[in-house]
Parts: C-alpha cells; sequence; structure tokens
C-alpha cells in the first residue's frame, strides 16, 4: 500500500476570541497562520506532528519555509466543514464566496473576480488533480485525510496560476484493514447529511475504498415573490479509490469522484440607496404606464433585513431560478522506486456540465433573465523524480503538461417593455458563445542544500508556457408575445442592437483570439536551525497569472477585430514575494508558535469589476501587499488544548487610475473611472483571526466526553472592487460550540454543534443590480444554525 499520506492526527481547531477592546498586541503574542491538522481529541499532553505534502515530499510542517496552514479531515467532519464555502471562517486572511456563476477565493486580499475567462489566483489541488475553476472544486470534503493551505505565491511546486496561494486537498487512500464508517448529520434549515465509507484489502497487494455521501438543505431566506426558503440545494456523489502495490518497486493509486450538485432559488438580498431612495423604472408590470414602480421590498424596506429576498417569476414562459452541474475528476498516480530515487507519474482528467437560470435583476420585476452553460473538460500529466531526504543535496525535478478545452453559452433577455414603453409585448436578447483551448507546458526542479546542522537553501526555478485560442461570437434578437403590433417588431429587430447594448454592455460581434506567452519563476529560501528547536527562515521568489480573454461577452467589443480598449484581453499578472519567519517549540511537544512577516507587490494585478452591467476584467497596475500572520497552539495539559490564529493585513493599490466607478459617481458625477491609488482593495480586512480551546476526558471507563469552544472574528472589509461605502462588510465576531459524548475506543459517538451562536448577520459578497441604478444585492451567509451528528465506525 501506499505510504506517502500518511495520517496525521493532530487536533487543533482555528478560532479565536476577538473583542475590540482587546489589543492586537495581546493576540498577536499567542499566534497567526496557524496549523490545525489533527484530531478533534487530545488523549495527552503533547502536541503530535503535523506531516504536509505541498512540496511533494512528507515533511513536517514545522519544517516547511513558508506560512501554511492544515486542517485535518477529522476536524473537517466534526465541525461540519463539508466544503470550500464553509471553509473560510477556519483561516485567517482567506475568503471564499459564491456568485451566481462561480466561486471565488481570496488569500491576503488576492483573488479572481467573476469571469469565465478566469482561472482562480489561488491553485487548488485535489488528489493531484488540478481545480483551476470554481466549478471543479464543488466536490464537498468527504473522507478526507487532510487540506492544506499555502499562502502567498507558490510557482515552483503550483506552477499555473498560484500567485496567491494554493490549496492541497488529500483524500484518505485504501489501507490493508478492513473497515468503514456511516455517519448521519440532521441540522436547521431541515439539512441532512448522510456519508459512507467502507474500506477493502482483496488481498496483501490490493485494496479499495469506496466513499458516498448525500445532502440536502432548505433555504435560510424567505422569498416573498415565490413564498419558499431559499437557496435549497441537493448534492450526491461518491469516490472509488483502488490501491494496488503491483511488486516492490512499483505502486498504482487511482482514484475516481463523481457528483451532482443542484440548488433553487437566491440567497441575495436587494436595497436600493439613492440620494432620494426612488427607483424609476417606465413601466408597473400590473399598471402600464405607472411612473416610479419599486420592487416589493423596496417599498416596504429600503434596508437590508437579512431574512427575505424578492427574485421572481414574471419572466416570459416563467423562471425557476436553479443550477445543477455533473462533475467528475480522476487521477492515477504511479510511483515506482529506483535505488534510492523514485520516479512518480500523476495522470488526471476533470469535466464537468453547469447549467444556471437565475434572475439578474435579483426582484421580482421581470426585468433580466440570464442562462448560463459550461461545458469544461482538462487533462494533465506529470513526471517527477525525488532523491531521499537526510542527504547533503537533495532535489524533486519533473515536467508538467495540460490541455483543456471550455465551451461557455451565455443568454440574457431583458424585459424591454418595462424600460421602453413602446416596445410593449417585446423582450430583447443577447446569445453569447465563447469558447477556448488552452496549452500549458512546463518543467521544474526544487533544490535543497543541507550546509549543515545549522543552516539550510532551498532553491527553485519553473518554466512555464502557456497558448490560449479563444472564439467569441454575440448576437441579439426579439421576442415578442402573441398580437404584439408589426410596427412594434420592425421597430425592435432593428433597435435591438443598439438598445442590448446599451442595456448589458454587449456588442454584436465574431472574434477569434490568441494568446501565448511564456515565464520562469525562480524563489529561493534559506534556513536557519541553531537555536533549539526553532527555525529561521526568509525567502524570495517571483509568480505569475496567465493572460488571458473575457469570457462575459459584455465588454462592448464589435465587429470582427479584437479592440485594444474594449477590454477583451487581459494582460498576465506578475508577483514578488518576500518573507521572512520563525517557527519555534519553546516547550517541546507542548507549546507551539509560528510567526510570518510577508511583502509582495504585483505588477499588472487582474481584477474583475462590475461596471453596471457585467464583470469586466482589468489591469490593476500595480499593488502591494504585506502584514504578518501568526499562530499557535498550546496543550496545556491531557484535557485541555488551546490554539490561536491571527492575521494583520495592509493591503494597497500603488497605482490604479482606472477602476470603474461606484454607481453614485456614475449616476450623479457622471464619471466613467475612478482613481484607487492607494486606496485598499475588496476581501482585505485589516485583520481576521479565530481562538479556541478544547476540552476532554473520560467521564467513566468507556465513555469519553469532548467539547471546542471557538470565536472566529474578522475587521471590516469592502464587499465590491469599486469599494461602494454602501457595500462593506462591518467588522464581526462568530462564536461555535461543539459537544461529544462517544465510546473511549472510538467506534461510536453522538454530538451537537452550534454554529453562529449569537445569529451575526453577515455579507460575503455584493455588487450593483445590471439595468437599475441605484440597486444592490447582498449575497446573505447562514445566521445561527444548529446540527446534530452521529457516527459509527467498524
Amino acid at each position: 500500500m501506499t505510504t506517502e499520506h500518511t495520517q496525521s492526527h493532530t487536533r487543533l481547531k482555528p478560532s479565536f476570541l476577538k473583542q475590540k477592546t482587546l489589543t492586537l498586541f495581546t493576540l498577536s503574542a499567542l499566534s497567526v497562520g496557524m496549523a490545525q491538522a489533527g484530531e478533534q481529541k487530545v488523549n495527552n499532553s503533547e502536541l503530535e506532528t503535523i506531516t504536509v505534502t505541498s512540496q511533494k515530499r512528507v515533511q513536517s510542517l514545522q519544517d516547511i519555509p513558508t506560512s501554511i496552514q492544515a486542517l485535518s479531515g477529522d476536524y473537517l467532519e466534526q465541525n461540519s466543514v463539508d466544503d470550500l464555502l464553509a471553509l473560510s471562517e477556519n483561516l485567517p486572511n482567506v475568503h471564499i464566496t459564491e456568485t451566481s456563476s462561480s466561486k471565488r477565493i481570496f488569500v491576503r486580499g488576492i483573488g479572481s473576480g467573476t469571469n469565465s475567462g478566469f482561472e482562480q489566483s489561488v491553485a487548488m489541488y485535489k488528489d493531484g488533480v488540478y481545480l483551476g475553476r470554481g466549478h471543479q472544486a464543488k466536490f464537498p470534503f468527504l473522507d478526507m485525510q487532510r487540506l492544506e493551505l499555502i499562502k502567498g505565491p507558490q510557482s515552483v511546486m503550483f506552477g499555473k496560476n498560484a500567485t496567491a496561494g494554493a490549496f492541497s486537498m488529500v483524500s484518505n487512500s485504501p489501507t490493508d484493514v478492513l473497515e468503514g464508517n456511516v455517519s448521519a448529520e440532521f441540522g436547521s434549515d431541515n439539512e441532512k447529511r448522510f456519508t459512507g465509507v467502507i474500506n477493502i484489502p482483496i488481498n496483501d497487494d490490493l485494496a479499495i475504498r469506496i466513499a458516498a455521501f448525500d445532502h440536502s438543505v432548505d433555504g435560510f431566506l424567505y422569498n416573498q415573490a415565490r413564498q419558499s426558503d431559499e437557496q435549497s440545494n441537493d448534492s450526491s456523489g461518491a469516490r472509488l479509490s483502488i490501491d494496488w502495490q503491483i511488486n516492490d518497486d512499483i505502486n498504482a493509486l487511482f482514484k475516481w469522484e463523481h457528483g451532482e450538485f443542484e440548488s433553487h432559488g437566491s440567497r441575495y438580498q436587494y436595497i436600493i440607496d439613492t440620494p432620494n431612495r426612488d427607483l424609476q423604472i417606465a413601466n408597473d408590470p400590473t399598471n402600464p404606464g405607472n411612473v416610479g414602480y419599486r420592487s416589493l421590498l423596496l417599498s416596504d424596506n429600503s434596508g437590508l433585513d437579512y431574512t427575505s429576498s424578492v427574485s421572481g417569476d414574471g419572466h416570459p414562459g416563467g423562471l425557476n431560478e436553479q443550477s445543477k452541474t455533473t462533475l467528475d475528476n480522476a487521477s492515477l498516480k504511479l510511483t515506482y522506486n529506483h535505488g534510492e530515487y523514485e520516479f512518480t507519474s500523476v495522470t488526471t482528467y476533470s469535466e464537468y456540465d453547469w447549467d444556471s437560470t437565475f434572475d439578474a435583476d435579483f426582484s421580482e420585476i421581470p426585468l433580466i433573465k440570464q442562462d448560463y452553460l459550461e461545458n469544461y473538460n482538462q487533462f494533465t500529466q506529470e513526471f517527477r523524480v525525488s532523491t531521499p531526504t537526510g542527504r547533503t543535496l537533495e532535489y524533486v525535478a519533473g515536467i508538467f503538461y495540460m490541455s483543456s478545452e471550455l465551451e461557455h453559452p451565455n443568454d440574457i433577455l431583458f424585459g424591454a417593455s418595462l424600460l421602453i414603453p413602446d416596445l410593449v409585448g417585446t423582450s430583447l436578447g443577447v446569445n453569447a458563445l465563447f469558447d477556448q483551448d488552452q496549452q500549458s507546458y512546463s518543467a521544474f526542479t526544487a533544490l535543497t542544500w543541507n550546509v549543515n546542522a545549522q543552516w539550510r537553501a532551498n532553491f527553485g526555478l519553473r518554466y512555464q508556457k502557456e497558448e490560449k485560442e479563444v472564439s467569441s461570437v454575440q448576437s441579439v434578437y426579439s421576442v415578442f408575445e402573441p398580437n404584439t403590433p408589426q410596427a412594434v417588431q420592425q421597430f425592435a429587430n432593428a433597435a435591438a442592437p443598439t438598445i442590448a447594448g446599451q442595456l448589458s454592455g454587449a456588442g454584436v460581434h465574431n472574434l477569434n483570439a490568441k494568446r501565448d506567452e511564456s515565464h520562469l519563476s525562480p524563489n529561493i529560501s534559506v534556513q536557519y536551525l541553531g537555536f533549539n528547536n526553532t527555525m529561521l527562515f526568509a525567502s524570495a521568489g517571483i509568480g505569475y497569472k496567465a493572460g488571458g480573454f473575457d469570457g462575459s461577452g459584455l465588454n462592448g467589443s464589435q465587429g470582427n477585430t479584437v479592440d485594444e480598449n474594449s477590454g477583451f484581453e487581459f494582460d498576465d499578472e506578475k508577483a514578488t514575494n518576500f518573507e521572512f519567519g520563525i517557527k519555534a517549540e519553546p516547550i517541546k511537544n507542548t507549546l507551539q508558535v509560528n510567526a510570518t512577516l510577508f511583502y509582495t507587490l504585483y505588477d499588472d494585478l487582474q481584477v474583475s469589476e462590475f461596471n453596471g452591467n457585467a464583470f469586466v476584467v482589468k489591469n490593476a497596475a500595480e499593488t502591494k501587499v504585506k502584514g504578518i500572520e501568526l499562530d499557535s497552539r498550546w496543550a496545556i495539559n491531557q484535557s485541555w488544548q488551546l490554539s490561536a490564529n491571527l492575521a494583520v493585513l495592509d493591503f494597497e493599490y500603488e497605482q490604479y487610475a482606472s477602476a470603474s466607478p461606484t454607481v453614485m459617481q456614475s449616476e450623479l458625477l457622471g464619471q466613467a473611472f475612478q482613481d484607487l491609488t492607494g486606496q485598499t482593495g475588496a476581501f482585505a480586512p485589516d485583520y481576521s483571526g479565530n481562538i479556541a480551546i478544547d476540552y476532554n476526558t473520560e467521564v467513566f471507563s468507556n465513555l469519553t466526553l469532548s467539547s471546542n469552544l471557538a470565536l472566529n472574528f474578522s475587521d471590516d472589509y469592502f464587499l465590491e472592487q469599486d469599494l461602494d461605502p454602501i457595500a462593506k462588510q462591518s467588522a464581526f465576531e462568530k462564536l461555535n460550540l461543539r459537544i461529544e459524548l462517544g465510546s473511549s475506543e472510538g467506534d461510536w459517538s453522538v454530538a451537537l454543534l452550534a454554529k453562529n451562536l449569537t445569529d451575526k448577520h453577515t455579507f460575503s459578497q455584493a455588487n450593483d443590480v445590471p439595468v437599475i441604478s441605484y440597486a444592490h444585492r447582498f449575497l446573505s451567509e447562514r445566521g445561527r444554525s444548529y446540527h446534530a451528528q452521529f457516527n459509527y465506525r467498524f
């Protein structure tokens, strides 16, 4: 059986008791950046070693010269952290949200916005599969061994598009023991989650492992227009793993997972913010000619109430807001040991189909309906060789290839008669098709020189070549109700391109373009090990994120020629990073304190901004990000453990004079741009963190009681890239509590979990509403919820 992914059993919970009166100095004495890997139960007074494989070797987390956090599969399961969206609050300096079209991941304030032409700035890998697009990462954290987050540019080992950091997710592999577990969870909003795992050794050389899940939850917002709870979610899937020790030297590990995900409704809140609180729409659909019609929620309540939404069904043919995704990820890892060297081949394949229909004006007005489709497939191949550790010179070297195809049809339908009374009975549509073929090639090496017992030097280098070829075709059309006058139809057909362009920013075009680029990404770090149980390190490196093409189709491009000023093509992004840190155990195996100072300069940072019609891509000329990340954990005694994280962040656009304006700047001042030079960015709180305390004890000879109390906190931060002051999340704290009773042998447990006990209302994302001036939408996060968990192992 494979031995690389030896499971860690360290219990660490990221959370921190923050109040505004508690000084950051006190917090920093405890922590920042912390590693949280291992079990919930702490049965002795020593911290257990956390092992990770982010550097393509099995290493102790304390030996790696960078800021890294690790969460064990046990931690994820016991705290109901089942996917990336639930992970965000557990990791300081990390923000993960989901828009109507994709996931967005930000680390240290750096991340990719919403655009089908984007790949994430945070590289994600799961069992060797590169997950560059948000829909690829929808599969939940099922039967996981651990999750690793490496912060800051990680170009050498993760290469492709890792300018903000990298997630490495590793599921459990088959073992030589017949075992399994079943679990059930019931929670607020009619939430139900069932999982099952079975591990079967076929013989001494072959074993299989099967894990499956089924999850459903009703929504926590009440939709006044549809009179239903939204957003509801249903998902199910399974993973098959096969481990075959072919002979003494060759091992094969195959993993394949399939998932189906479906959601209905919307989690968006909707408000208006104008100088006179007046929203002008030319026509009331229930009373034509009634100027000044306002949406139901706005007329009753111009503020956010955190409990209701008003997305409606009034579109032609009705509108059932829904999203459906079918996902497959597969990997085959072959390991060949020849003498002292290990040769590894990793072959992966990933594909998904995504179909989404949503109310793009987020109100009950039949104004904008949007249909999204994405069909994506990807193949990768990596070969690498590594020397054993413990030598004066150690190295890992390899080559990597990726090929992918994206097909993205997009259809937008406008209720034109609401905006132009003369177009009674008419809807105007924009139809777009964006196709992209991509090839990526790279070679990399990482060399470690163990100079002596006190000094270690690390050198890394990666060469990356990227090729993209795209086709973007866009047209407009009209839809008429029965008995629409012929004159209206003729006028609508003639005016459709102009009107659709004004409403959406869309231009009729048929574009073909290519982009080739190559980069060399170096990294160097030095470690000093001369102090007892302490490692000092300093590092410098350069990373790149490939440029590309705007996949929205709403950038105003016209005709058959790419206009350099249209924003259809965006440039590559460069990150230059410097770090200095310490990883120490003042009391060996009892107290750990780690700290990392970072300073990163970004040239041509890729940002996605909402311009009132669509998300458009731009390059912010220069951006500076600096700060400190601290983490600590303390095994106080056999029953108590304390853990803490703190991140302090300073994000600044050093040069960004062409940012999109806020709606107030655009509507009232007529500004086409705003200058954000010297300003912060979105999702970049000045500080964030968490603290947690765990208690474990035997209550009887065969029963164990464990509990965890955790508090996550964050300073305020902007929710929009244009830094609109109305779209700003205020500082908050969220309290979680978990109590578990189980057998001392660990074969069964029952637990109660309360998340966000104080029912703090927060939003994960916000933007302007298309077409409707001064209206804003806010993506609500879940309030207080309760969960009962039942687990049986055999």
